[in-house]
C-alpha cells in the first residue's frame, strides 16, 4: 500500500511501528557487532579492526561505526543495555556519554537516572555525577571560516549545527556550564569596551559577569515586547460587558501578559493522547475564535502556540493554499500592494504605533504615489515613515 493512501492515524501508528522495530534492529545489531569482535570474523574478511569491517564492508560512516562499537562494547560489559536500548529507554547518543563512567558499582544508579532522558539532561546529570573545573575565560583568534547557512521551516529559522566541534553550551558541573562561540571583530571590542566600563563592579574583568549582565537586560527588553511583562502591570481596559477592550494596535500588553502567564510561556497544543507540545521558542499567540472571522481580542479566546502549530490551526481553519498564499505575500512587499521593503518596514512600524492596518496601507499609498519607483527604492525607511506620520496625524 501506498503512503500516500493511509490514513492521518494509520501514517502515524505505521511511523511508531517502524520506530520499534528499528530499536529492537539496532540492540540485534549491537550484539552480532560484539560475536563478530569476540570471533574476530573481521579478520577473515580482510579487515584489521572491526570498526574498518563496519566502514569497508558494511557501508558505515566513521562516526557510524564508532558509536555502534563504542556501544556494542559496553554492551558486552553490561547486556541489560541492550534491553534498555530496544525499550527506548537509552539512545546510542546517551550510551556514548555514560561510557566513561559506568562502573560495575555504580550501573543500575546511573543508568536508572539516565533512562529515558534527553542527550542534553544526561549530559546535565554526568556534571552533577561527575563535575569538571570551570574553564578560563578567554578571547581567542580563529581562522576564517565560511558561514553556515540557515534553514528556514515552518517553525522558524534553524541554524544547521557544525558536523564536528564542541557544543555551544555544555556543563561542566551541576551549576557551571562552559559556554563557546565564534565572535566577530565588532562583538570583541564591545565585549572589551564592556569590560572596561564594569571595571568598578567587575574589577578583573571576568567574561562571565559582563555576559550574563548584557543578558539580563536583553532578556528585559525581549520580555517586554513578546510577553508584554512590566515592573508596574496594569489591568486590561475592561468593557460594560466584561469583555476586554481591543486596543488599535490589537492585543494590549495587559491581556498579552495574562495569556503567557496562564499557559507558563508555552505551546498549548495536545495531541488526541494528551500529550503538550514542549515548544518554548517562537511563540505567538492564537486565537481560538480566529480574528478574521470576528474573534475577539479577549483572554479567553487567546492561546499560546508556537509558530508550527498556529500555522496548522490557520489551515485547519481557512485551507492550506490561503495560507500559502498569505506567507508568500507577507515575504515579497510587492504582493502585499508595497512598492520596496522600506514600505513594508515601515507599514510594521506604523502598526506597531498603533494605527490601523486599513489606514496605514492609505498612508503609504500616498507616499508611493508621490514618487517614482527608483528614488522609493533608495529612500531610508525614516523618510517614509516621517512622510506617512504627516499623512496620518
Amino acid at each position: 500500500m501506498k503512503l500516500t493512501e493511509l490514513s492521518d492515524a494509520q501514517l502515524l501508528d505505521s511511523l511508531k511501528s517502524l520506530v520499534g522495530q528499528g530499536r529492537s534492529l539496532l540492540a540485534r545489531l549491537l550484539a552480532h557487532l560484539v560475536e563478530v569482535e569476540e570471533r574476530r570474523l573481521h579478520l577473515d574478511v580482510a579487515c584489521p579492526s572491526i570498526i574498518q569491517s563496519c566502514m569497508h564492508r558494511l557501508g558505515m560512516s566513521e562516526d557510524e561505526a564508532c558509536r555502534r562499537i563504542h556501544a556494542a562494547r559496553l554492551a558486552h560489559r553490561f547486556p541489560d543495555l541492550l534491553v534498555r536500548i530496544e525499550r527506548g529507554e537509552l539512545t546510542l547518543s546517551t550510551v556514548g556519554l555514560l561510557r566513561d563512567i559506568l562502573t560495575e558499582s555504580n550501573y543500575a544508579e546511573v543508568v536508572e537516572a539516565a533512562a529515558g532522558k534527553t542527550k542534553a539532561q544526561v549530559q546535565a546529570l554526568l556534571a552533577k555525577l561527575s563535575p569538571k573545573p570551570d574553564v578560563p575565560a578567554a578571547i581567542i583568534p580563529v581562522p576564517m571560516q565560511a558561514a553556515i547557512p540557515a534553514l528556514v521551516s515552518a517553525a522558524g529559522p534553524t541554524a544547521v549545527p557544525a558536523a564536528t566541534g564542541a557544543p555551544q553550551l555544555a556543563p561542566l558541573s551541576e551549576t557551571r556550564h562552559r559556554v563557546q562561540f565564534t565572535a566577530s571583530d565588532e562583538l570583541r571590542k564591545k565585549l572589551e569596551r564592556a569590560q572596561d566600563l564594569m571595571r568598578h563592579a567587575n574589577a578583573d574583568g571576568d567574561l562571565a559577569v559582563v555576559v550574563e549582565r548584557a543578558v539580563d537586560l536583553l532578556i528585559e527588553k525581549l520580555e517586554k515586547q513578546r510577553l508584554g511583562k512590566t515592573s508596574r502591570p496594569r489591568e486590561a481596559p475592561v468593557g460594560s460587558a466584561g469583555r476586554v477592550v481591543r486596543e488599535a494596535a490589537g492585543v494590549s500588553r495587559a491581556t498579552r501578559r495574562a495569556v503567557f502567564e496562564r499557559d507558563g510561556a508555552r505551546c498549548t497544543f495536545t495531541d488526541a493522547e494528551g500529550h503538550r507540545c514542549p515548544a518554548t521558542t517562537w511563540l505567538e499567540l492564537d486565537h481560538i475564535d480566529p480574528r478574521a472571522r470576528g474573534g475577539s481580542d479577549d483572554l479567553a479566546n487567546l492561546r499560546v502556540r508556537c509558530r508550527a502549530h498556529n500555522q496548522l490551526y490557520a489551515e485547519q481553519v481557512f485551507g492550506k493554499e490561503h495560507v500559502e498564499r498569505k506567507i508568500r505575500e507577507r515575504r515579497d512587499p510587492s504582493r502585499r500592494g508595497y512598492a520596496t521593503e522600506s514600505c513594508e518596514r515601515a507599514a510594521s512600524g506604523l502598526a506597531g504605533m498603533g494605527f490601523r492596518r486599513a489606514k496605514v496601507r492609505r498612508a503609504l499609498g500616498a507616499v508611493i504615489a508621490c514618487h517614482p519607483r527608483d528614488a522609493l527604492t533608495a529612500m531610508p525607511v525614516q523618510t517614509i515613515l516621517r512622510e506617512a506620520l504627516a499623512t496620518l496625524t
